[in-house]
């Protein structure tokens, strides 16, 4: 069926490439995705389940709140690689970096 208004969508963050890919448009002041005005609604069958979803980003893994000064263990000397170095290895462990 065509639609004859814009149609909110409740697209999760990880679909939004498919939805985009069949004509949804992305709404940043309502932060949700709608299907336009003129645009048939049956390839968004999916997304149609009521109100729309408030923007999200994908989980992202939980790290450690530390409510004491951070340990900053960056020598002064240390340069780009040092830094992009310690930040690898806090993102595979899991551990602030600093």
């Amino acid at each position: 069926m065509i639609v004859t208004s814009n149609t909110p969508l409740n697209v999760p963050f990880k679909e939004k490439d498919e939805a985009k890919s069949h004509g949804a448009r992305w709404n940043p002041a309502a932060k949700h995705w709608y299907i336009p005005e003129g645009v048939d609604d049956t390839p968004f069958a999916k997304w149609m389940d009521g109100a729309p979803a408030v923007a999200t980003k994908p989980q992202q893994a939980q790290t450690k709140v530390s409510t004491t000064q951070p340990n900053h263990n960056l020598p002064k000397s240390a340069d780009i690689e040092d830094i992009n170095a310690m930040l690898r290895d806090a993102v595979e462990s899991d551990e602030p970096p600093f």
